[in-house]
């Protein structure tokens, strides 16, 4: 059933996850507004995780990261803010929302099988032989890594899937909102092995 909110007339409709699947399969995106933490330890493989919060923000660093004709479909966030809002929000910004799937995580495992983990460290060495660092323009950049800023990346991500040659990349951006948003585009590009590391 859509659902409405009086602030505007931005409504959203409830997918089942069968017609999400379809929606995906034909080049939509799952988007996945929980907190960092939660994406990077579980998630849909190929999900854009991108922590939602208040203000332009969040809509501003999808816009500036995915292409508006990739079309959304969220993941209802059990605690978080409703899928009316997000919607209204990324519309604003020129997407196409095709509704929103209650339960979704639980919904992939029964379905297609476990959802993915993304590892992270911490520390002053990634131990990873692709470094891919995504990075503000104005931050220091990690030696030895590829730069690719993260609102670039979806546009060069074939650079990345080239230098990984088969093998794992290790991500690495200050903050995990960047880090998140980077590990969904790579993994709709086909690359797997994924490690989120924090220096």
């Amino acid at each position: 059933m859509p659902t409405t909110t009086s602030a505007t007339t931005t409504t959203i409709k409830e997918l089942s996850f069968v017609d999400a699947l379809d929606h995906v399969e034909a080049g939509a995106a799952f988007v996945d507004i929980r907190k960092v933490r939660d994406y990077l330890d579980v998630h849909i493989p190929g999900s854009i995780g991108n922590l939602h919060e208040s203000g332009p923000g969040f809509a501003g660093r999808m816009r500036d990261c995915i292409p508006l004709e990739v079309p959304f479909v969220l993941m209802d966030a059990a605690e978080g803010p409703a899928p009316v809002d997000v919607a209204a929000a990324l519309r604003g910004k020129g997407f196409t929302v095709l509704g929103y799937v209650e339960d979704a995580l639980n919904a992939w495992a029964r379905n297609k099988g476990t959802p993915v983990s993304t590892e992270v460290i911490e520390g002053n060495e990634a131990g990873g032989k692709m470094l891919l660092d995504v990075g503000d323009p104005g931050a220091t950049h990690v030696e030895g890594a590829l730069r690719i800023t993260s609102d670039r990346l979806w546009s060069r991500v074939d650079e990345v899937v080239e230098a990984a040659d088969g093998g794992r990349v290790v991500v690495v951006a200050g903050y995990g909102v960047r880090a998140a948003l980077c590990v969904g585009i790579l993994e709709r590009h086909g690359i797997s092995e994924i490690t989120y590391w924090k220096p």
